[in-house]
């Protein structure tokens, strides 16, 4: 009896321990933080080529593994083709997928994978051939012309069943054979929505429009009234908060104006289409989940200038107008993604950080100022610039060697610093900046001090008599360029009352005191430069004379202690 009950016990303990080891998205005083086996876990990571996964030789010959590890990632993002797996109907190879596992784990680096399934980048030129050369039985989009889109529709139940069965059949398999989580987030689609029409114009489609909203939405509309995207609430409002009637009902007739791109023109048909993508791609997540719980989410083609309506940019897409669309209709997907190639990189994460939607950066230019603003000013879970891979420092992949060195610089500062990050995400004593031509001097407020973060890379033109207009325009445009091309945010940390850490790229700080009245100026009493390992400081040279300045040339640290002075006037350089 004895011996039976120290089995179950052991059994038990044992299944809290697999439970335990399972990645998972953890609220934490309304921040979620990303956890493996019970412990955070930032991922500092980059995108693969979108072929690249589907030969183990070819990543191989262009050295992709020593690549990451060289550059300190700890996460490789990868992708899994559909129309790879299953090359005939119902009939799975995983060839693709095991050599990723397997060499990832080999190499002591995590998954994060993407599913190319019925769309990507707004097509559907990842479906199985069965499927791409079957449109009476998997439908395609048509759009207000009856012309027809190479789109799988959102109606096509066919389509959807597929899906679901290689999604489901993939995630079992990785549970089969990835005891140790190597994979640990899933990406599902990919960029889905529509191009070349505001909705999908198909007899289903047109069947749906001219129907009920569906009860779901609305329950979920009701509930959460007041907490909406505003600008889905204003339409809702206007319309009368209606919980019944068509699209068109309750939601209003849609307006066509596109002089502005960040307004909503034909909203209400990008409302309705994002639903319907959710209820499928909600249905294809929620059946993998059912084989391997870890987290799944959505990732999307961005609005920006030039798209300002949907089908300019794919509708349905899981963007921030239409994210309560996307919870209501699937709550299996755990968040949406952003993939940022647009100048307007502070406004795109503003507004996917609204309604508490964690922010994890899957594709994004190979800029280190931007991942360092991700991490410092809103908690991302990773960041990851696209198609690194290639020889090396010869930029063959789509990133410099003067990117791969910075990246290699600064993913290894981040890494060293342990828990330093995730213990103060979500809160005020860690903030990022980023320099832009708009922002070229952003500033804010830390303890008693009002922090201003510069570029160390401007520039001013020669003058060889021009005259002052002249001369003042050719500075103009060398300071616009600068900002545009050159890099440069931080990340700082507040570690006491006048004690601060910062990594940073191509910036200089500058602190003033936050009280009006305070007399004196603020001085530097220590400034070193260093590293981090294992969570701790490792200073390096103590910077002072004409040296002790804090700012950074290329990506470094600092940690800076200060003083505050009751000398009125700067004796040097800097104070």
């Amino acid at each position: 009896m004895i011996k039976m009950r120290c089995l179950l016990m052991l059994a038990s303990t044992l299944c809290f321990m697999a439970a335990q080891a399972q990645p998972a998205l953890v609220k934490k005083n309304g921040n979620t933080h990303f956890e493996i086996d019970g412990k955070p876990f930032v991922m500092f990571t980059g995108e693969l080529h979108n072929s690249t996964s589907t030969s183990e030789s070819y990543m191989q010959e262009i050295g992709v593994w020593k690549q990451m590890k060289e550059a300190n990632f700890n996460t490789v993002i990868a992708s899994c083709s559909w129309d790879v797996i299953e090359r005939e109907a119902g009939k799975y190879d995983f060839t693709s997928v095991d050599h990723v596992i397997r060499d990832a784990r080999a190499n002591g680096l995590k998954v994060v994978m993407i599913w190319f399934a019925s769309w990507k980048n707004g097509n559907s030129t990842y479906a199985p051939s069965y499927i791409k050369r079957n449109p009476s039985k998997y439908p395609l989009v048509k759009n207000e012309e009856g012309q027809t889109l190479n789109v799988l529709s959102t109606f096509g139940e066919a389509s959807k069943s597929a899906d679901k069965a290689a999604f489901a059949a993939l995630m079992r398999h990785i549970r089969e054979i990835d005891k140790d989580n190597t994979v640990i987030m899933m990406q599902v689609e990919n960029e889905m929505g529509i191009l070349g029409s505001k909705r999908d114009f198909s007899a289903a489609a047109e069947k749906a429009w001219k129907g009920q909203v569906p009860a779901d939405l609305i329950n979920y509309l009701t509930a959460n009234k007041g907490k909406l995207f505003p600008e889905l609430e204003k339409v809702w409002a206007a319309a009368g908060h209606k919980t019944k009637g068509t699209w068109e009902e309750v939601f209003g007739k849609s307006h066509s104006n596109t002089e502005d791109w960040k307004e909503y023109p034909y909203y209400t048909e990008e409302l309705f289409q994002a639903y319907y993508y959710a209820k499928y791609v909600g249905e294809v997540t929620a059946a993998g989940k059912a084989e391997h719980n870890i987290p799944m989410y959505v990732n999307n083609w961005l609005k920006q200038p030039g798209m300002g309506a949907p089908g300019g940019f794919p509708s349905g897409s899981p963007l921030p107008e239409v994210i309560d669309v996307w919870r209501a209709a699937a709550p299996a997907v755990d968040f949406t993604a952003p993939d940022i190639y647009i100048n307007e990189y502070e406004w795109v994460l503003s507004q996917f950080a609204l309604s508490e939607n964690p922010i994890f950066i899957p594709e994004c230019r190979s800029d280190v100022a931007k991942a360092l603003y991700a991490y410092g000013e809103y908690d991302a879970l990773g960041f990851a610039p696209f198609g690194f891979d290639g020889p090396s420092g010869q930029g063959a992949g789509g990133m410099s060697a003067e990117e791969y060195a910075n990246f290699q610089k600064c993913y290894g500062l981040l890494s060293g610093m342990g828990t330093m990050l995730t213990d103060n995400y979500g809160s005020d004593k860690m903030r990022g900046f980023y320099i832009t031509a708009h922002n070229p001097n952003p500033s804010i407020e830390m303890g008693d001090y009002i922090i201003t973060f510069s570029s160390t890379q401007r520039m001013r033109a020669f003058d060889y008599g021009q005259g002052a207009e002249q001369l003042a325009a050719e500075n103009a445009a060398l300071t616009a360029r600068n900002q545009n091309n050159t890099q440069s945010g931080a990340l700082i940390i507040q570690t006491g009352a006048d004690e601060f850490y910062i990594v940073a790229i191509n910036g200089m700080l500058s602190f003033a005191p936050k009280n009006p009245k305070a007399k004196g100026r603020v001085l530097l009493d220590t400034l070193e430069e260093g590293t981090f390992k294992d969570g701790k400081w490792i200073p390096g040279r103590n910077l002072n004379g004409d040296e002790g300045r804090p700012n950074i040339s290329g990506v470094g640290a600092r940690r800076i202690k200060l003083y505050q002075s009751t000398v009125d006037a700067p004796a040097g350089r800097w104070g």
